[in-house]
Parts: C-alpha cells; sequence; structure tokens
C-alpha cells in the first residue's frame, strides 16, 4: 500500500504547479505591463510634458577651398579694351602756350622767358618792307608770313605794304600807352593801346602793317589793292584782329592794320563764320572730344574741340596740335583725313 501513494504524489504536485505557471501567464497578457510596448499611452490632464534638449550635432564643414597665392588674391583680371585714343597730361603753364592764346583787356599774357623770336628781315625769303628792322616775330609764324607777302606782291604789284611793329616788351608797350594817355586820356587811350601785360603784341604772333613811301609813313586802311590782304589772310593762318563790327566784343577799336597768326584751320573758320578772335575760344567750348566741330578745309577733313584742365585725350594714329587758351584750358586740333576731292560731303559748321 506504501508504495502506490508514494507514485500518485508527486504527479499530482507538478500538475498543479503548472496549473499556477498558465494562470499567472495568462493574467500577466491581459495586463497593461504586456500592452505598453505597442499603444499609446495617453497621459493625464494637465500634465506638462518637457521636451529633452535637442542634441547638439556638428555642422559639416564646408569644402576647403583650394589655396591661392597672395599675388593672385589681390590682382584684378586685366580688362582688355580698344579705347581708341591715347592720353597726354599738359602742364599748367602750357595753358599760355599756343597760336591761340586770347589775350585782351581781361586776360593777361606773361611773356615767356625762351619765346623763340627771330628778326623778320632776317628769316623772310619775300623782300617785304619792314621797318624798323629790329622786328621780331616767332619763328614758326615767319614762313605763313613769307608765303602770304609774296602771294600779295604778285596779286598787287603793290610794294609799300610794310611791318612797322611786332613783338613789343612790358616796356615799349608801356612808353606807347603812356603817349596815347598824354595825348586823348586814359580812358580812350586804352581803346588803341593796352596796358603792359594785355597786349598781343607780346606773344610774338601779332603785328602792324603800315604804308611806306620813300620816307613818308601813312597809316594803312586796308582798303583799295590792299583789301587782298583782309581778304585772304585767312588762307594762310592770319586774320584781322580788330574787325569794326566787333568793338562791342573786343573792347578795342577798329585797327585794320593790326593782324594775328592762329593757324589753320582756325583762321578759316573765323573768316566763314565772322568770328572775332572772344568769339571763337567762347563757341569752341561747346565741342568736345566726343561731339567735336568738323571743318573741312582744302580736301582736308579737320576736328576741332576743348579740352578743360591738363588732361587731353588725342585719337590713336592722328595728327594733331594742341594749344593753350591762355584762360583754363586747351584748343585741340585733328587732323582727321585727306578728303577725295571727287566726293562731296556735307558738314556744318
Amino acid at each position: 500500500m506504501r508504495s502506490r501513494l508514494r507514485f500518485w504524489k508527486y504527479p499530482i504536485s507538478i500538475i498543479l504547479l503548472l496549473l499556477v505557471i498558465a494562470a499567472f501567464t495568462f493574467v500577466y497578457l491581459l495586463s497593461d505591463t504586456a500592452a505598453a510596448p505597442y499603444q499609446r499611452v495617453d497621459p493625464p490632464e494637465n500634465t506638462v510634458i518637457e521636451e529633452p534638449e535637442p542634441e547638439d550635432i556638428p555642422e559639416e564643414p564646408d569644402d576647403e577651398p583650394e589655396d591661392i597665392p597672395e599675388e593672385l588674391e589681390d590682382e584684378p583680371e586685366p580688362v582688355f579694351e580698344e579705347v581708341g585714343y591715347v592720353i597726354i597730361e599738359m602742364e599748367e603753364e602750357e595753358i599760355n602756350q599756343g597760336y591761340l592764346l586770347l589775350v585782351n583787356h581781361n586776360h593777361t599774357f606773361a611773356i615767356p622767358n625762351d619765346l623763340d623770336l627771330v628778326r623778320i628781315v632776317d628769316a623772310r625769303t619775300t623782300q617785304f618792307r619792314v621797318q624798323p628792322e629790329s622786328s621780331r616775330l616767332l619763328r614758326s609764324i615767319i614762313e605763313p608770313l613769307d608765303e602770304m607777302m609774296d602771294d600779295f606782291i604778285t596779286a598787287t604789284g603793290i610794294r609799300s605794304v610794310a611791318i612797322i611793329s611786332a613783338y613789343r616788351n612790358y616796356e615799349t608797350q608801356r612808353s606807347i600807352l603812356n603817349r596815347y594817355i598824354a595825348q586823348m586820356g586814359s580812358r580812350e587811350a586804352r581803346r588803341w593801346a593796352a596796358d603792359p601785360g594785355h597786349s598781343e603784341h607780346h606773344t610774338g604772333l601779332a603785328f602792324d602793317f603800315g604804308i611806306i613811301v620813300g620816307n613818308t609813313r601813312s597809316t594803312f586802311t586796308g582798303t583799295g589793292n590792299t583789301s587782298w590782304l583782309r581778304r585772304n589772310a585767312h588762307r594762310y593762318g592770319f586774320i584781322l584782329r580788330y574787325q569794326q563790327n566787333k568793338t562791342h566784343i573786343t573792347q578795342t577799336n577798329h585797327e585794320p592794320w593790326h593782324f594775328r597768326y592762329v593757324g589753320l584751320p582756325h583762321s578759316a573758320v573765323l573768316h566763314q563764320k565772322n568770328w572775332c578772335l572772344e568769339e571763337y575760344i567762347d563757341n569752341i567750348r561747346g565741342y568736345t572730344f566726343e561731339e567735336p566741330l568738323e571743318f573741312e578745309y582744302e580736301d582736308v577733313l579737320y576736328e576741332i574741340y576743348f579740352v578743360e584742365g591738363t588732361t587731353v585725350r588725342i585719337p590713336i594714329d592722328a595728327d594733331y596740335d594742341i594749344s593753350g587758351n591762355n584762360i583754363d584750358g586747351f584748343i585741340v586740333t585733328i587732323v582727321r583725313m585727306d578728303l577725295d576731292p571727287d566726293v562731296v560731303i556735307d558738314i556744318e559748321v
């Protein structure tokens, strides 16, 4: 009997244990603890949820630039541009040099030490008369003067026209003015003779004609056959400086004997426009490097423009001349092109 009881005792205990484990497992699976990893758990109302601080994520570094030598970093890229002109820097004193100097009651001329003067009788080739023989002019205007006088004598046969006054220094000009003042008073005298420093005769570009017959000298009136000089002077670069109808501008009485060199093509422009030198200097201010005055003379096209200050632009590969105006800048003359005489170009001046 004893042995049979032992047999049933252990199997029953094992069965009971297995039942307890099974029950516990069933309850656990039905509980929230088992469901938590898969379902959303809503917090109670009025609960403050603190979001965790975001982790500092290091920024991705930019690609490292290639090493550039310092001399290349600071050096600008070259600009290749065909500008079509060159720059000429003039000196301040050159404003008082050239053929287009305006010297009058308002603008003083300081006589330079290096004025290139020559005696007319020594430099001329045509035997026109000069009194006194010590009279001097700029060397550069002797050739056009010689050519003009040669053509005048050939055209008229007149040999009595003479140069009776040319370059004057300050002392000579003062002496002439004082003599006029003694004769006619200070105000009227200055309409015939300028103060020292204000006379065109200081430049070596101006001279006076007279008539000499034997030992007699008379006034040159520019009438009759001698009017040839007044009508043709512009062809040689000269102008009649003090015209009868321009006295209100020049503030100088009509002087038919006083001629002045300005050079071509300027003398031709003044002749065509009937301008005095004051008007020309004033009007040329309206023309620039970009929009010059175009003027055709004897199958040559000229461009003329004004430059205020000392920086002058000149077209590449062009013949040119630069003259100061004795005031504030320069007048540039460009020989643009030789024209075909068979081609007519209408140029407004």
